[in-house]
């Protein structure tokens, strides 16, 4: 295509444009459409072309603007609508991107791509077996680049659950192409799922072969080598995630926890803390950090950690009972608070239905501390009738303090 140097119309202009969009000279293309545009409002492949310009600028609501404006000047434009049905689903309008796929479909029935994007937002609405279905066709009917497809059928299967059919179209995407960093991560973390720990040791490994600066990698087999009993390797390893992620919290709550399982509370507590800077409204890092506190044996600083834990979801049993344990149990008088313990108790029990073991204990701590020393006595027997033998120990000694009419004080120990 000649280039023009000097535009007289609108074909000029758009010839122009084109050649700055072949070149990556984006802002230029939008400046030369744009004026194709404004000569000539009523041809649409300028809006059309535009889009892609304003793609690659990042600027996708503009994008999106100008194929619908593509489509109301040429309603049978089947590009326009795949271009539309991707922009849609990158916006999450999955709906939205639904019928665009479904304009593209009735169409043009053999575009095996525009299966595989209707797939991928059913499968983002929840709507496995229509997203399972679509994955298929397109298989079937593009099994050139039958890697992408399995892999989104892969990702559904993890999803769900249902690991063996994960692992199976994985593997099959790797035979056809093993240069895939993410199915790799994929397939480690449903071998993960399934306890197949070598495994899945195996594929993080091929991912930091192929991705070594991928921190999600480091963060999975963290994992996997704390859950076979390497300690110092995972600790190294959500180290290494927090320096190539230092906004994502999960490594910090998971390197946060080895310190905590290994009684190094200062450590603990600075990792969670971290954490909760970028993830200010998880219950699980709030109720995390109050029980930093409470091994040492700060109360107050606990109490106030599970109340801002209860702020964000107060529904939470779990915060409930770690709030009823401290007021009901703790060695310094002026913590305990028997009404809120009983309260706390009662509530996390009756959002568990009455079925949670430790809850029970609780809720006989709770009673025994308000002097209620026949309703200690008969939750501490229930509970101990749901568990094992070795929780019913320790569930007993206190039993026994009930029959005593004596209330239940802990000071907490260092649990290594």
């Amino acid at each position: 295509m000649a280039k023009q140097t000097s535009p007289q119309n609108a074909e000029d202009y758009f010839n122009r444009g084109y050649e700055h969009l072949q070149k990556g000279e984006f802002q230029e293309a939008v400046e030369d459409f744009s004026e194709a545009i404004r000569l000539r409002p009523d041809v649409s492949v300028g809006y059309r072309y535009r889009s892609y310009a304003y793609v690659e600028l990042g600027q996708r609501l503009r994008a999106i603007s100008d194929l619908d404006e593509t489509l109301r000047l040429n309603p049978d434009d089947i590009q326009a609508y795949a271009d539309r049905a991707f922009e849609l689903f990158e916006q999450k309008s999955f709906d939205q991107a639904i019928t665009d796929c479904n304009q593209v479909l009735k169409r043009d029935p053999g575009r095996a791509y525009i299966y595989g994007l209707r797939g991928r937002a059913l499968a983002a609405q929840g709507q496995s077996d229509l997203a399972e279905a679509d994955f298929t066709r397109a298989l079937q009917t593009d099994p050139d680049h039958a890697s992408d497809y399995l892999n989104w059928r892969a990702d559904l299967f993890a999803d769900r659950e249902d690991f063996d059919r994960a692992i199976d179209d994985y593997s099959e995407s790797l035979n056809r192409n093993a240069n895939q960093p993410f199915t790799y991560h994929g397939r480690a973390a449903a071998y993960y799922a399934k306890g197949e720990l070598s495994l899945a040791l195996q594929d993080y490994n091929e991912v930091l072969k192929l991705k070594p600066e991928s921190g999600w990698a480091f963060n999975g087999r963290g994992l996997v080598r704390r859950d076979s009993g390497d300690r110092d390797g995972a600790l190294e390893d959500f180290s290494e995630a927090i320096r190539l992620l230092p906004k994502a919290p999960a490594a910090w709550e998971l390197r946060g926890q080895l310190h905590f399982d290994a009684d190094r509370y200062e450590d603990a507590l600075a990792d969670f803390t971290e954490a909760l800077k970028n993830k200010p409204d998880s219950v699980r890092l709030y109720n995390r950090r109050g029980q930093v506190h409470y091994f040492q044996r700060e109360y107050a600083k606990a109490i106030r950690d599970h109340m801002e834990a209860l702020k964000i979801d107060p529904k939470d049993a779990y915060t409930f009972n770690f709030l009823a344990w401290i007021w009901a149990t703790a060695p310094v008088s002026t913590i305990r608070n028997a009404n809120r313990s009983f309260e706390c108790a009662t509530r996390a029990c009756e959002l568990t239905e009455f079925e949670e073991p430790s809850f029970l204990d609780t809720l006989a701590a709770a009673h025994a501390e308000c002097g209620r020393f026949d309703e200690a006595i008969h939750w501490a027997e229930k509970a101990i009738e749901l568990v094992d033998e070795t929780t019913a120990e320790d569930y007993g000694t206190r039993l026994e303090l009930f029959r005593e009419h004596q209330p239940v004080r802990v000071t907490p120990e260092r649990k290594g």
